[in-house]
């Protein structure tokens, strides 16, 4: 069990750490971070990068042999086929990425049909993968087939001209439609702009050679300070560039709009728990030969008096650590097999052990030679140790007892660290899923809008079927908005109160809702009031949260009512001041967020629920949708459950780490059970001579437990600390986070408390019921 859980650990960690290694010139591509300093205070880095940076890199760095820039589909697009014959097909798709045509000659996304090196050459081409090639066309050819894209920034008609394989699941990358950049290129705000103003595309660039990063990022300050500081020098700005290699993007988190990752830190623990759980293992296996030694004493001594010389008796004992090894790895590999699907299941991935890499077979040798010496050697040479005289007058005592207890200590201490973190883990995560984020959140259902309709039809569509929805019974309150809660912001603003420099801008997030937002989420003002829609400065002022006060330097709630801002080029006076609110996940803190106003919002209506019949509500707003926008598939989420998304890797992490360190209890409470059991065995005579002389069973019980429960606390003495260690760094990375209180010590301490007890009383019991004839009539 020790070794398979350890095969286990080190496939998930294997997995973890293989990101985009698959790509043939992963060595020398790298993404371009982002960070800004103003006034002193450097801001956390950025991956998004303005459009026009890409080309420059490339035009200024003669080591760079490429660039490519990418820019998600926020929200996705509907994408329709109409076939020659059968049903038309139209289909929300959310993982659509623009790309620029070198995408697919950098990365090594292999296709089954078309050429992927010129499939995005063409303004009017579409890449998919084999899922959606299969979802739309069946078993057709789909080179050549045309589809339509509505409701994104690049709509129109695209012909596929590649077909990729399904994405594999260990690459940063997330989509299933590649679309080229150049029509988005080709909307207004970009044509004018100069190609710097927007920050919304991620960049990347391929090297010619493994050793031209350090030439390049030598000259990286100077290409920041003449092509991008001189834009933002009114505002002082100054931006530094760093090259991300591409296969640590998923293992470095500490980088803004940049999720799904795995930071080392989690890393770290799950190695750290593999080798608690192997040397749990040994140690099992170490303490009970040592247990053992006065049953083996006589064999040991009878075997030298005829003549058995001590390095024949250690090869003996060592022989028997390695045929227990090896048998051991043997059923274990069978048992990891069996075993890593339920880790696969929980991150979602394919996980499969690969027997042709010869990584595996060197590590179950390795942990096949480790462990034989591991636990082999000390019982060897302590067993081999004995002298003739002293074991077979019976008076050798068993070797090895303060190492075995020392041992014990080790594993009490490490099963009470692991206990203690899984508790802390799953108090994070459900503190963050019930924490009050000054929303209202329950019974709200979010549907998107339309996608395949105009502009000004879509507000026409959405305006009725706001009014409608008001009329169906199971509905209690509705509002549009142009995001949700969890959805991210429309707008990352530079903005400053007016009256101050340029370089006192400050980063604030916008999202534009209209007049019913606020209500239908319960939000609460501290001054000011809401928009009113028959008022036309309400409509064109903001309303701000707590956060935005100080960043802006607005004083207090009332004073801020007075106040203005500058919002790019836009002035917009202060109509309200809200409570702080958490409109994105707890791990980061309140943020200045300002919401501004719009009659109707066509991207999201949240729809507030009165709790009863809720699946009739439900049918009834979808069949009002379908009828007023026929052609549009209908989608949508309960906001709780959408929001909750944002710590499904906390969720997994928290999940494996149970797994494994339930496993690590386990195992150890094999081993405390094997050591009663013995332990017990030893003491049949003694409990038998305290029964005759009237002892209680109870009494029993005690004098061989107590020893057991000494030992509990002098490991929770040590784990304590570690465990205070260990918990404070991983809630670090949280904003908003459980106090370390006492319980987190105290209740994994009981746990392993009467975990210990059952495993050791039951064994205790039975010698304690034993019949003291049975044992005293040898005497």
């Amino acid at each position: 069990m020790g070794v398979a859980a350890c095969l286990v650990i080190l496939k998930y960690i294997d997995f973890e750490t293989s990101y985009d290694s698959f790509h043939v010139n992963s060595p020398t591509l790298y993404r371009v971070v982002r960070s800004i300093t103003q006034n002193g205070e450097t801001k956390l880095p950025n991956v998004v990068t303005s459009y026009g940076l890409g080309p420059a890199l490339e035009a200024d760095f003669p080591e760079i042999k490429q660039s490519i820039r990418t820019h998600s589909m926020y929200g996705g697009a509907v994408i329709m086929y109409t076939p020659a014959t059968g049903q038309h097909l139209a289909f929300h798709m959310d993982k659509i990425q623009m790309v620029d045509p070198a995408f697919l000659r950098a990365f090594s996304f292999k296709a089954i049909n078309g050429s992927a090196e010129t499939a995005l050459d063409k303004p009017s081409s579409v890449v998919i993968t084999k899922a959606v090639a299969e979802k739309y066309f069946g078993n057709e050819d789909p080179l050549g087939k045309t589809l339509k894209v509505a409701g994104g920034w690049s709509d129109g008609e695209y012909t596929v001209t590649a077909v990729l394989e399904n994405i594999p699941g260990n690459t940063h990358f997330n989509f299933d439609v590649l679309l080229p950049t150049h029509n988005l290129l080709q909307n207004g705000q970009y044509l004018q702009d100069d190609g710097w103003g927007w920050n919304n595309f991620i960049t990347y660039v391929e090297l010619n050679n493994e050793n031209s990063i350090e030439k390049v990022r030598r000259r990286l300050a100077a290409f920041t300070k003449q092509i991008m500081d001189v834009r933002t020098s009114d505002s002082g700005f100054e931006t530094t560039l760093q090259f991300q290699p591409i296969r640590e993007i998923h293992t470095d988190t500490g980088i803004r709009i940049d999720t799904g990752g795995i930071s080392r830190s989690s890393i770290y623990f799950f190695a750290t728990i593999a080798v608690f759980i192997l040397f749990i293992a040994w140690i099992n296996y170490i303490n009970l030969s040592t247990a053992r030694a006065l049953e083996r004493a006589r064999e040991v001594g009878i075997k030298k008096s005829v003549g058995a010389y001590r390095s024949q008796l250690i090869t003996q004992f060592f022989f028997e650590s390695v045929l227990i090894n090896f048998v051991g790895i043997v059923l274990a590999t069978g048992l990891a097999v069996g075993l890593l699907p339920v880790v696969a299941n929980i991150i979602g991935k394919e996980l499969t052990f690969d027997f042709s890499d010869h990584r595996l077979w060197f590590t179950l040798l390795g942990l096949f030679v480790f462990g034989s010496l591991a636990s082999g050697v000390y019982p060897a040479l302590a067993l081999s140790s004995f002298r003739i005289v002293d074991v077979l007058k019976g008076q050798q005592k068993s070797g090895g007892f303060s190492l075995r207890q020392v041992l014990v200590v080790f594993q009490f201490a490490a099963s009470l660290l692991l206990i203690a973190g899984t508790f802390v883990v799953y108090r994070q995560i459900s503190f963050m899923q019930n924490h009050d984020k000054g929303l209202r959140m329950d019974q709200m259902l979010v549907v998107n809008g339309p996608s395949i309709l105009t502009w000004e039809q879509s507000k026409q569509r959405m305006r009725i079927f706001k009014d409608e929805l008001k009329k169906v019974p199971g509905v209690s309150d509705v509002a549009t908005s142009a995001s949700i809660p969890g959805g991210g912001h429309n707008w990352g603003a530079d903005i400053r109160r007016i009256g101050t420099q340029p370089k006192d801008f400050k980063s604030g997030s916008v999202v534009w809702i209209d007049p019913d937002f606020i209500p239908v989420y319960d939000i609460k003002f501290i001054s000011g009031k809401n928009f009113d829609a028959n008022v036309k400065s309400d409509m064109e002022s903001v309303i701000i949260n707590e956060a935005s006060l100080a960043a802006f330097g607005l004083g207090t709630a009332e004073q801020a009512l007075s106040q203005q801002l500058l919002m790019g080029d836009d002035t917009c006076a202060i109509l309200g001041v809200v409570k702080n609110y958490n409109w994105n996940s707890l791990k980061s803190d309140h943020m200045p967020f300002l919401f501004r106003a719009d009659t109707i919002s066509t991207a999201k209506i949240s729809i507030h629920l009165k709790g009863e019949n809720m699946s009739n509500t439900v049918a009834a707003i979808e069949k009002l949708y379908t009828q007023l926008i026929p052609d549009d598939p209908f989608r949508y989420d309960f906001l709780d459950d959408f929001f909750n998304t944002q710590y499904r890797t906390d969720q997994q992490f928290g999940e494996i780490f149970a797994i494994f360190a339930g496993l690590a209890v386990i195992i150890s409470c094999l081993g405390l059970l094997g050591l009663a059991s013995f332990t017990t065995t030893q003491k049949l005579k003694e409990i038998g001579v305290r029964k005759v002389l009237g002892a209680s069973i109870s009494s029993i019980i005690y004098l061989l437990t107590r020893r057991f429960m000494r030992l509990i606390l002098i490991a929770s003495v040590i784990s304590f600390p570690l465990t205070w260690y260990a918990m404070d760094t991983w809630l670090s990375g949280f904003a908003f986070r459980v106090g370390i209180q006492w319980e987190l010590f105290f209740i994994p301490l009981l746990i392993l408390i009467v975990i210990a007890l059952i495993t050791v009383s039951v064994q205790v019991l039975k010698g304690a019921m034993t019949n003291p004839t049975r044992v005293l009539r040898s005497e």
